[in-house]
């Protein structure tokens, strides 16, 4: 009995720990006209807090809690961004959400396929902060959930589609956890009809990205927090990588 469940939570934890950004279908790299210099907004609207699942061989022992983070999501996922706008010659502005893009991230992001176009009540707030801001396109960071219209075929089937954000995987008697980056992250820009997607990568997780599950897995110390800041970060700057991959740059006329 004990062998068998020690298997069962080692399969489980093991299929998690498998898993790498979902793959996107192959599309034509969108186009994106800007000058030199060109500002691009950068917008955060992830909570600080992390999600801890905790799966165990008896429903009643497992367990689900959100912690607050110490960490700046904004000033992480500004300085993921550094270096790639730099290569490009842009300008990262780092921007405070408005509040009808606070309260339209349900809609715009949540309840969104962002496989196929930015939602119709979303259109208008980009646009707003596009122009309001003087910006040429914006890079927005948003919750995503573990479900097939986030997740596509890398949804982790063992673990609930209602896990959304910066999350915390672990099993009954398991030494590893496994951390998942549950957010979207998509490039928007002016279009003929307004506001458009361009670009959008779903985070997902990486194999390297195992950590030490915490001592006591109802009670993670600070410490044992802030060892997870490189690894989320780590999976930003991946995350924020593979959205530049997705984009052809030209130059606009002098």
């Amino acid at each position: 009995m004990e062998t068998d469940r020690r298997n069962f939570i080692a399969g489980a934890v093991a299929t998690f720990i498998a898993g790498s950004l979902p793959a996107r279908a192959a599309h034509a790299p969108a186009e994106l006209t800007l000058g030199a210099g060109a500002r691009i907004g950068i917008v955060n609207l992830v909570d600080a807090e992390l999600t801890h699942y905790h799966a165990a061989r008896h429903v009643q022992d497992g367990f689900l809690k959100t912690y607050p983070l110490s960490w700046s999501v904004a000033a992480m996922l500004a300085e993921a961004l550094r270096d790639p706008l730099a290569a490009l010659g842009l300008t990262g502005v780092a921007l405070v959400p408005p509040e009808s893009l606070r309260r339209a991230r349900e809609a715009c992001f949540l309840n969104a396929n962002l496989e196929k176009a930015l939602p119709r009540e979303c259109v208008a707030p980009y646009g707003e902060v596009l122009a309001s801001q003087k910006v040429q396109a914006l890079i927005v960071l948003g919750p995503g959930l573990n479900d097939g219209t986030h997740a596509g075929g890398a949804r982790r089937r063992e673990l609930p589609e209602y896990l959304r954000g910066w999350c915390l995987a672990s099993g009954e008697g398991e030494a590893q956890a496994q951390a998942l980056n549950l957010t979207e992250l998509i490039l928007v820009a002016p279009g003929a009809r307004g506001a458009q997607l361009l670009a959008r990568v779903y985070g997902g997780s990486a194999p390297e990205s195992p950590v030490a599950a915490p001592a006591d897995p109802k009670s993670p110390t600070a410490q044992e927090l802030e060892a997870l800041r490189a690894v989320f970060a780590g999976l930003l700057a991946r995350q924020c990588a593979a959205l530049f991959a997705q984009v052809r740059l030209s130059p606009r006329p002098a």
